[in-house]
């Protein structure tokens, strides 16, 4: 009977009835009750509010707790509490112990699963009176993976600065009529209401906008009407404050003693701060996934830097898949190349908690090397506690190749690879420090191919390039580790020898050298050997600086080259005054042209039958202001290699046709003026019309115009060579082989030659009467050149027995001493009118 007032007391409260009837019939309502309750998809139970013991539990219960139902009915809610929580279990069943209590959320309470397993749930419940006790229905949802869910989130907001919240549910009752019966406190501050029992008797119009009511209330009376529950729908409501926001609805039907549904329970669960959070989490998520840079999240286990989370571009760069790399200190990527010093500046920020950015040695899986430039900065918590680290790693290894491209091509030689001038000077004057300290010697070598230019023309640029190549690498080999090899530019190399035994540069250390360069090469289908020339200068004796050393090698190379090249030249002061000399050659030269300082002065050539003067030739000398007249001994040779002897042939040329021309308008006999022509300027482009130019602006024949070439000038591109005298010839133009017999002709391209004057060199002359392998050269070289209908002309003839020889040998013209000096302009003017 106890069990009946119970229930009629709570029908007058607005308590729903469960339960048998007092004649232990089952209602309709029990049975519908049972139904739901045994097959909804969350735990639930009722229990005794006295005892605390299960009165019943649902399937879902059975399978989350891992007890069954019997196991359940001998056990307290205690059981499934642990220790520590069973004070707050009391408060709470104090709370809730008077039967005037409206339904409501009890919040999130941990329990333990059957085997000992912790989770979180949140209970949702309701006083009722069940089988004749006071009980209390319970909805029990495991939110263990939401609060996880809700930590990762909250972990995230610090992480990426965002905030998503959680919001607890909302808990409303209905009756048939869709009047509120009562609801949580959480209902009644979204509807903008101070206490949750002024929501009894209202409607959701007198709550919320009414479009939003009519649709909830359709959705009330389908429940209601029904019986079946609306349950996990997300739906986006407007508040009082005229704001939406997103929920997720639940609804379910409550049953009355009779087993008629009576009304409906709802919950509504705000998740708008979880699915914005979702979002940008989602966004933010895409952000690092799509990131070109590789980004890691580390935190420190244990003093080190465990990676948590790595975005797929560092699977791109590292070759590491995330599940490689999640909880291995990030230092693997080092390998155990540790001694860097982006390592050390890394390792203070990280101990200082400050951002910084570093450049690192990184090795990939496969044990590549890439260049990482790393940026890391601090998470804080809401304390301002670093609890990870994020890095950003930019791959530079592009830009650091580059970089080492452009100081490797800044300090090296392009094409042979080894240090070029700037490195050799930097070298060169770290060693000349370490000798001065320690009072050592060294020793700088500057060697250069011999003829390399003659290959370089013949064979062409990729031959030479390969043979700058191989030359190099054999100097590379031939030398220590200590000593430096480098090439200065075309076929010269320069050498940096260091503490050479004996305390001096041995003969076996330059047989070394020479043997290096020296030995066979074959380059593609060419057999090819080299000689070269070397100058070297001795620290500290020709010089304390990286400059004075240098030059004075340079200085001791030109001389080796000079004395007939193969060969090595130590610098001597007497070399530095032939420098000193050229040097002063050398700039005067560069304004003598432009001040008028150059004359010609001509030398007659003589008929050796009549005596008659037949041709003159025009001599270059130089009156310098200062100097005085210099002689072509002096200053030719410079003006060969400074390219001077261009220009100033170009005036030669015109000059001697100018004064030809002139000797002729004055009434002289008009004889040939010979001009030579050196080989710079034979192999200048425009030199056949530089001819042309001269002939025209003097109006001179070109039949009193010679042209005296020397063999090498014609053994260099010979079929060039020969089409250029060949248009000099259509001219009218003589062609004369000057010094013939001291070059290297060759009788096959002789014949093929359009000459028409063989001039022996004066060295035969000189001695051909005292020296009879002289005579007998002098004699072939006329009877070579009358088989090959040359003329032959006798160069430095000085004595009458000299002149009676040639003449019975058969030479045609002769020019020496004995004839004239090289005169003047006035002189030669005389020389012509004369009749011998």
């Amino acid at each position: 009977m106890k069990g009946q007032y119970r229930a009629a007391a709570n029908r007058r409260k607005g308590l729903p009835v469960l339960g048998r009837s007092p004649h232990g019939a089952p209602p309709r309502m029990l049975t519908r009750f049972g139904d739901l309750f045994q097959d909804h998809p969350q735990p639930m139970w009722i229990y005794d509010v006295d005892t605390l013991r299960f009165l019943r539990v649902n399937a879902a219960a059975c399978r989350h707790y891992g007890y069954t139902t019997d196991e359940f009915l001998h056990m307290t809610i205690r059981d499934i509490r642990p220790r520590d929580e069973h004070a707050r279990l009391e408060a709470d069943l104090a709370a809730t112990a008077g039967e005037q209590k409206a339904p409501q959320s009890s919040g999130v309470w941990t329990h333990l699963k059957r085997d000992g397993t912790p989770i979180a749930v949140r209970i949702s419940s309701h006083a009722v009176t069940y089988l004749g006790h006071r009980a209390r229905l319970v909805f029990a949802l495991d939110v263990t993976a939401q609060e996880a869910t809700e930590r990762a989130l909250y972990r995230s907001e610090q992480l990426y600065r965002s905030l998503i919240d959680t919001m607890p549910h909302q808990v409303y009752w209905k009756d048939l009529d869709l009047q509120y019966v009562g609801c949580n406190r959480v209902f009644a501050e979204a509807a903008g209401l101070d206490d949750p029992q002024e929501v009894v008797g209202k409607s959701d119009e007198n709550l919320i906008w009414r479009r939003q009511a009519q649709r909830m209330a359709a959705e009330d009376r389908i429940v209601v009407d029904t019986g079946h529950p609306l349950l996990d729908r997300e739906d986006t409501l407007t508040g009082p404050d005229g704001k939406q926001r997103r929920y997720l609805v639940n609804k379910l039907p409550l049953y009355g003693p009779e087993g008629a549904i009576i009304g409906m329970l709802g919950t509504l669960e705000d998740i708008t701060s979880r699915r914005k959070a979702e979002e940008t989490l989602r966004l933010q998520g895409r952000a690092l996934d799509a990131s070109v840079n590789a980004i890691v999240i580390t935190r420190q286990v244990n003093r080190q830097d465990v990676i948590v989370y790595a975005n797929p571009a560092f699977a791109r760069i590292s070759g590491y898949e995330l599940a490689e790399v999640v909880g291995q200190d990030c230092r693997f990527l080092q390998a155990d190349d540790r001694d860097q010093e982006g390592l050390y500046l890394l390792r203070d920020a990280l101990q200082t908690n400050r951002e910084a950015t570093v450049v690192l040695r990184n090795y990939r899986k496969d044990g590549t090397l890439f260049w990482n430039q790393l940026h890391i900065a601090p998470v804080l918590d809401a304390g301002g506690k670093v609890t990870h680290w994020v890095g950003v790693i930019n791959d530079i290894t592009d830009t650091m190749r580059y970089q080492q491209d452009l100081e490797h091509q800044s300090t090296h030689d392009a094409l042979t690879g080894l240090p070029n001038r700037n490195l050799f000077r930097d070298r060169l004057d770290q060693a000349i420090s370490y000798a001065a300290r320690y009072r050592n010697q060294l020793w700088v070598v500057v060697l250069d191919l011999d003829n390399f230019k003659l290959i370089n023309d013949t064979l062409g640029h990729a031959v030479g390039d390969s043979l700058l190549q191989t030359v190099g690498e054999r100097l590379r080999a031939a030398l220590r580790d200590s000593d430096t090899v480098a090439r200065l530019g075309g076929d010269e190399f320069i050498l940096l020898l260091l503490d050479q035994p004996g305390g001096g540069l041995s003969q076996r250390t330059v047989q070394t050298i020479l043997e290096a360069v020296s030995a066979p090469m074959r380059l593609g289908a060419h057999d090819l050997a080299l000689t070269c020339s070397m100058g070297v200068a001795v620290y500290p004796r020709d010089g304390e600086t990286g400059s004075s050393l240098f030059k004075h090698a340079d200085i001791a190379l030109y001389r080796a080259k000079d004395g007939g090249r193969n060969q090595l030249q130590f610098y001597t002061e007497e070399m530095n005054d032939r420098v000193t000399e050229r040097t002063l050659i050398e700039g005067h030269l560069r304004h003598a042209l432009v001040r008028n300082e150059f004359l010609l002065y001509f030398q007659p050539r003589v008929d050796c039958v009549s005596g008659e003067v037949v041709g003159l030739e025009a001599l270059l000398r130089w009156q310098h202001p200062e100097l005085g007249l210099v002689s072509p001994v002096r200053f030719i040779s410079v003006a060969e290699e400074t390219g001077r002897i261009v220009e100033i042939g170009e005036w030669v040329l015109k000059t001697a046709c100018l004064q030809a021309m002139a000797w002729q308008q004055a009434g002289l006999a008009p004889v040939p003026v010979a001009v030579n022509v050196s080989a710079r300027q034979f192999r200048h482009a425009a030199f056949v019309q530089e001819v042309k130019d001269a002939l025209e602006a003097s109006g001179l024949e070109p039949r009193y115009l010679e042209l005296e070439l020397t063999e090498s000038v014609m053994m260099h591109n010979v079929d060039v060579v020969i089409a250029a005298m060949s248009q000099l010839k259509e001219m009218g133009i003589c062609l004369s082989i000057d010094d013939f017999g001291t070059g290297y002709s060759s009788l096959n391209y002789l014949r093929r030659f359009p000459i028409d004057y063989l001039k022996i060199d004066q060295s035969f002359v000189r001695d051909m009467l005292d020296d009879p392998p002289g005579a007998a050269i002098v004699r072939s070289i006329i009877a070579l050149g009358h088989s090959l209908a040359f003329r032959i002309i006798a160069e430095g003839v000085e004595t009458p027995e000299q002149l009676a020889y040639l003449k019975e040998e058969g030479c045609d013209e002769i020019q020496g001493y004995l004839c004239s000096r090289p005169v003047p302009e006035k002189e030669a003017a005389v020389l012509l009118g004369s009749e011998r």
